[in-house]
């Protein structure tokens, strides 16, 4: 688990689980994401607690929830938090978001070209 400097907007518990999260290949449940964070920690943290968090952060939109079975399975939505903040002004702005963005990016010509390749596929 890397040292938790990819979050800075979420709580310590929530910072955690999405390293978790991000350093999964694959959706996990929250027995899975427990047995993650147990195991590096002196006082074990509970069952509840963690679905509580993996709940919160699906409601706010930070993680993904998908049926299988009886229970569910969890994955971010993006791979680090600069992804979650596009997520979220593409999800409240729409287009808007994205024309300024490019505007403010057009004002560095070396941000404009690493764009121009990102679009590429370069």
């Amino acid at each position: 688990m890397g040292s938790g400097d990819r979050v800075g907007r979420f709580g310590p518990l929530e910072s955690v689980v999405l390293e978790v999260l991000w350093d999964a290949s694959e959706p996990l449940p929250v027995r899975r994401v427990l047995e993650v964070l147990n195991r590096d920690r002196e006082q074990a943290l509970a069952y509840t607690t963690v679905m509580t968090v993996l709940s919160r952060l699906a409601e706010r939109g930070v993680v993904a929830r998908s049926k299988v079975g009886r229970g569910y399975v969890y994955r971010p939505v993006a791979r680090d938090e600069a992804g979650i903040a596009v997520r979220r002004l593409l999800d409240d702005y729409g287009e808007a978001a994205l024309v300024s963005f490019v505007d403010q990016v057009g004002d560095d010509e070396a941000l404009a070209e690493r764009l121009r390749k990102l679009v590429d596929g370069s």
